[in-house]
């Protein structure tokens, strides 16, 4: 006997969806001096970290992309582009306001990644969408030295007629706006995919064994027909369990705070 999988865990499940000099005689290999290691990467002595905000489409996949970069330290995401917030925005707010804008804030050390290779890094990784305020593509310059250098960019880049290889998106649709103040967004969103990828594994097995998978109508890896009902019963109920706590993490862990 079978058991059938919760609606509720069906639902939940469908709705989540990187020289040294040698001796100058003919010596045997093994008398020469082992050449040090190649000299690190040279960093300047004034190097500091600083931080870059983009708007580059829904926030989860690229602030997770943004620390594949080197000399990236931390991708936070967040709500901005609201020069007339008072307060800090809901996730229910920015979805349903013409104001806002999903953005990434990224803290990279400038010794190693200079402003303008970050820009070309965050372009090559936005999820950005044509004709969405929410969704655009943003550059929000931090201070003189970024905007000009986001100009430039810019600049350059529509001169060139320049494209993204991968789906042809125009970097001339990226828009250069003055910075507002960045709210972090509630914690459910920060690092989200690190988060859901083993928990869609795992109701995804749940739901494999609530619907009897293991029973004798399935591989048959549990032959007894009651116990196999049982385990369905319980890989439904851990399920549930777990749908449950991952909407209340939303009610707990939605503290939306202004960065400076």
């Amino acid at each position: 006997m079978s058991a059938s999988p919760a609606p509720l865990l069906v639902f939940v499940l469908g709705a989540l969806g990187n020289a040294a000099a040698g001796f100058v005689f003919d010596a045997p290999a093994a008398l020469l001096p082992t050449p040090p290691p190649p000299p690190a990467r040279p960093r300047t002595l004034l190097r500091a970290e600083r931080t870059a905000t983009f708007g580059m489409g829904c926030f989860w996949t690229p602030s997770e992309a943004m620390l594949e970069v080197e000399g990236v330290t931390e991708a936070v995401a967040g709500y901005t582009g609201n020069p007339m917030a008072e307060s800090p925005p809901t996730y229910d707010a920015v979805c349903y306001s013409s104001s806002w804008v999903e953005a990434v804030r990224v803290t990279y050390d400038d010794g190693i990644l200079a402003y303008p290779e970050l820009l070309d890094r965050a372009f090559e990784r936005h999820e950005a969408r044509l004709g969405s305020r929410q969704y655009g593509a943003f550059v929000f310059p931090e201070d003189s030295a970024q905007a000009r250098d986001a100009r430039e960019w810019l600049d350059a880049g529509t001169v060139a007629l320049a494209v993204r290889e991968r789906d042809r998106f125009p970097l001339s649709a990226t828009v250069i706006e003055p910075a507002t103040s960045f709210y972090r967004a509630e914690g459910y969103h920060q690092n989200y995919w690190a988060k859901w990828r083993p928990r869609l594994a795992a109701y995804a097995g749940l739901l494999a064994v609530a619907s009897g998978a293991l029973g004798p109508g399935g591989i048959g890896a549990v032959s007894d027909p009651v116990l196999a009902h049982d385990v369905a019963g319980w890989a439904n109920g851990i399920g549930i369990a777990g749908a449950l706590g991952a909407l209340l993490e939303r009610k707990l862990d939605a503290k939306v705070v202004e960065m400076k």
